[in-house]
């Protein structure tokens, strides 16, 4: 199957269309009151890992940009997070909100319901889509990366703080994320506006948070 045939129904644009209207208030890292030294926002930083870290339970509602190549798709993205590193993905059509494809895991089993209406198996979510999309997308980093968190399982190589102890960049196994926004002044805040881009490949993904749960 390829990308086109994975994502059958969704826009393609030449331009990023998901800046429009959103439930959340955008809280810019930049306007948040500064930190009195580098040990209070390294401070910061770890209670937050603590904090959201203890969160087994998440729901995401959002808008993403795909661009890769000469392609750019425009879908919803629902994601809920369950206990026991379960979850549903489910892609949408940004215009009718109907189901184009769900990723699902469940005690080790990984299913994805394509548009074609089949459903097929693995037990690595990433190579599911990999071998069904051609597309190499960051689905176990993306768990802790939408919500301002380093992933365990891979290094961190670079990390940059904002003044609250919150990520403005991050970078794990290949990939940048950028924060460009949160939803409050929280040093918990979630992020509202996330890039993740992978230079070897030339993915980029944005999102755009509309609802946190």
């Amino acid at each position: 199957m390829t990308l086109k045939g994975l994502f059958t129904g969704l826009l393609l644009s030449s331009v990023i269309l998901i800046s429009g209207c959103s439930q959340i208030n955008t809280i810019p890292p930049s306007s948040v009151t500064p930190a009195t030294t580098p040990v209070a926002k390294q401070t910061a930083w770890q209670q937050r890992q603590a904090f959201l870290g203890r969160k087994q339970s998440w729901q995401l509602k959002s808008k993403v940009s795909l661009r890769f190549d000469d392609e750019n798709l425009i879908f919803g993205l629902n994601w809920a997070q369950k206990p026991a590193n379960n979850y549903v993905m489910e892609i949408n059509n940004p215009v009718t909100g109907g189901l184009v494809s769900k990723l699902n895991r469940m005690n080790g089993a990984i299913t994805l319901l394509a548009d074609d209406g089949k459903t097929y198996r693995d037990t690595d979510e990433e190579r599911l889509l990999k071998n069904q999309s051609g597309l190499s997308i960051p689905v176990k980093g993306m768990q802790y990366w939408v919500r301002g968190l380093t992933s365990p399982q891979y290094k961190v190589d670079s990390l940059v703080l904002d003044n609250a102890g919150r990520p403005l960049t991050l970078q794990q196994a290949g990939w940048k994320i950028t924060y460009s926004s949160y939803v409050n002044n929280g040093s918990n805040a979630l992020p509202r506006k996330i890039n993740l881009s992978r230079g070897v490949e030339k993915i980029f993904i944005r999102l755009i948070a509309k609802n946190w749960q």
